[in-house]
C-alpha cells in the first residue's frame, strides 16, 4: 500500500503569536512517522509536514489522492483544530479513503474522533495495530480481531477494540526509518551543523503530576532502551547528517546509570551532537556529576518542570519536588552551560494573587527563557476532573485549547499574564543576548524574535478582527 504520513495542515492560525509558542524557538520532525515506516517494510511512504511549510489545499488533495490510506497524527488539544478541519476536507474530497489517527489527543479522545469523521482510532502505541490493519485493509480482511483499535462499523457505529498490551521491551522494536522525512526542513537553536531530528530513549513516566495525561497515554508506566540501542539509533543518525537533537522522552534522566552509558558512549565515539530534551529537576539536582558528563556529551538545552515556586501549589500538583531547592537545580545547569527554558504553570484552582506573582519572579530568576503555560484542565488528568466537578472549565470538554483562555475563576489573571510577556520581551538584558550571549543563546533568541517578528507580518483584517483565536487561512 502507498501510506501518507500527515501532520496537519495549518488551515486555522492564531495571531499574533502561533497557537503553538514553542514552535518559535525550533523545529522537529516527529519519531511517530520514521517508527511506524519502520514497522511497515514492503509499503511505499509519502510524508507532509504541515507544521514547517505553508503547504497549500490543492497540494494536500494531491498527496492524498495518490495515497491508498493515510495516517494522521493527534498529538495535543493545541493542535486539534487543524487535525479537524484536515479530516473534513479529505472526507469531502475523497470520501471512501481511510482515515487513521494515533497520538495522545486521539487515545484519549477516542470516540469524539470517530464521530468527526476518523475511519480509525489506534490507542496508546501504534506499531503493531498500524501493521496489523494496513494489512487488513490492504487485503479487505476484517478489524473486529486487531487491539488496540478503535474504528466505525458500516452503520457508522464506533467500536472499541480490547486494549494491545504495551511493548515490553523497547529494543525489540523495529528501527525508525528516516527516508520518509525531507530533513531539511527542521531547525534548532544550536550552533552545531547538520540536520535537526528526534530520540526516543524511553517511552512513560511512572510519576503522577495533576495536570498531566502521559500516565494515561502510557498506562503508568516507564520503559527504557538499553544504552546499546540508542547508541545504534546515534549512530543511524549521524550517518543521515543529523548533528541536532530532540530527545523526546516524556520525563529523560531518571535512569542515570543507563544514561551515564549513553554518555560515555558518545564521547568514547565522538559524537558531534548537541541536544536538548524534558528534564525534572530532582533528576538534574540529585546526579550532578551525570549532568556534567551529559553537557560534555553534548546537552545544550533543558526543558525542566519548575512548575511553581510555592510549595502549597507543588502539592495540589502531586510533584515530589522541594520547590526551595530548584535555585540548586538552576545553578547545575548553569555550572555545565546548559540553557534553561523553565516550565510555569499559572491560574490553577484556588492560587492566590500572591502565589500568581511568586510563580512570575522565580520564571526570571530561575530561566534563560520561561515558558509560563496557563493552565490547562486536561481530559485523563486528575485536575480535570476536579474543574469539571466545580463547573471550572474553559469550555465543556477542552476538546480544544486555545492557549489563552484561562478556566473561568482565574480569567482575571489574562491581562497580567500578557504584561509580563511584553516586559520580559522588551527587557534590554533579552535583547543583549542576540548580539552577546553565548552561543546557544544567540542561536535561541534570534530564532524567537525572527519568528516573532514573521508571525506579526501575517496580519490580516481577519485576523485584527480576532486576535488570539484561530482564524481560517486556507480555503
Amino acid at each position: 500500500m502507498r501510506l501518507l504520513f500527515l501532520q496537519p495542515l495549518r488551515i486555522y492560525k492564531r495571531w499574533p503569536m502561533p497557537e503553538d509558542f514553542t514552535g518559535l524557538v525550533g523545529s522537529v520532525p516527529t519519531l511517530a512517522f520514521p517508527q511506524l515506516a519502520g514497522a511497515l517494510p514492503g509499503h511505499e511512504f509519502d510524508h507532509l509536514d504541515g507544521l514547517v511549510r505553508n503547504w497549500s489545499l490543492r497540494e494536500l488533495g494531491s498527496r492524498a489522492a495518490r495515497a491508498d490510506a493515510i495516517l494522521i497524527n493527534a498529538h495535543s488539544s493545541i493542535g486539534s483544530r487543524n487535525v479537524e478541519a484536515n479530516i473534513e476536507f479529505l472526507n469531502k474530497r475523497f470520501p471512501d479513503k481511510p482515515i487513521i489517527l494515533g497520538g495522545h489527543h486521539a487515545t484519549i479522545y477516542v470516540q469524539e474522533w470517530l464521530e468527526k469523521g476518523a475511519h480509525f482510532v489506534v490507542r496508546n502505541e501504534g506499531e503493531t495495530t498500524i501493521r496489523e490493519l494496513v494489512e487488513a485493509l490492504g487485503k479487505g480482511g476484517s478489524v473486529e480481531a486487531i487491539e488496540g483499535l478503535s474504528w466505525r462499523n458500516g452503520e457508522g457505529t464506533p467500536v472499541h477494540n480490547p486494549d494491545r498490551l504495551l511493548t515490553a521491551d523497547l529494543d525489540s522494536l523495529p528501527f525508525p526509518d528516516w527516508s520518509v522525512v525531507d530533513l531539511s526542513h527542521y531547525r534548532l537553536p544550536f550552533p552545531v551543523d547538520g540536520y535537526a531530528a528526534s530520540l526516543e530513549t524511553s517511552r512513560g513516566c511512572t510519576q503522577r503530576c495533576s495536570f498531566c495525561t502521559t500516565s494515561h497515554m502510557w498506562r503508568g508506566s516507564h520503559r527504557f532502551k538499553s544504552a546499546e540501542r540508542v547508541l545504534e539509533e546515534l549512530r543511524a543518525l549521524q550517518r543521515k547528517g543529523v548533528g541536532k537533537l530532540w530527545i523526546s522522552d516524556d520525563n529523560f534522566g531518571v535512569g542515570p546509570a543507563r544514561d551515564m552509558a549513553i554518555y560515555e558512549g558518545m564521547l568514547r565515539e565522538k559524537m558531534r551532537f548537541n541536544w536538548a530534551t524534558m528534564i525534572r529537576a530532582d533528576s538534574i539536582r540529585n546526579n550532578p556529576d551525570t549532568i556534567a558528563t551529559a553537557a560534555r556529551a553534548g546537552f545544550k538545552m533543558a526543558f525542566v518542570g519548575f512548575e511553581s515556586p510555592v510549595p502549597r501549589i507543588m502539592g495540589e500538583f502531586r510533584k515530589e519536588v522541594d520547590p526551595e531547592a530548584h535555585a540548586e537545580t538552576a545553578a547545575i545547569l548553569r555550572r555545565n552551560g546548559i540553557f534553561i527554558i523553565g516550565f510555569f504553570v499559572v491560574g490553577y484552582p484556588g492560587e492566590t494573587a500572591d502565589e500568581t506573582e511568586a510563580v512570575f519572579r522565580a520564571a526570571r530568576g530561575l530561566s534563560d527563557y520561561p515558558i509560563i503555560s496557563i493552565f490547562e484542565p486536561r481530559r485523563g488528568s486528575e485536575a480535570y476532573e476536579r474543574c469539571a466537578e466545580a463547573g471550572d472549565l474553559p469550555s465543556d470538554d477542552m476538546f480544544y485549547h486555545n492557549t489563552v483562555d484561562f478556566i473561568p475563576s482565574q480569567r482575571h489573571l489574562l491581562k497580567r499574564y500578557r504584561k509580563f510577556f511584553s516586559r520580559y520581551l522588551r527587557h534590554p538584558g533579552q535583547l543583549r543576548k542576540l548580539t552577546f550571549g553565548t552561543p546557544v543563546q544567540r542561536n535561541f533568541y534570534r530564532f524567537l524574535y525572527g519568528n516573532m517578528t514573521r508571525s506579526v507580518l501575517t496580519v490580516s483584517p481577519s485576523k485584527i478582527a480576532h486576535p488570539w483565536k484561530m482564524v481560517k487561512v486556507l480555503r
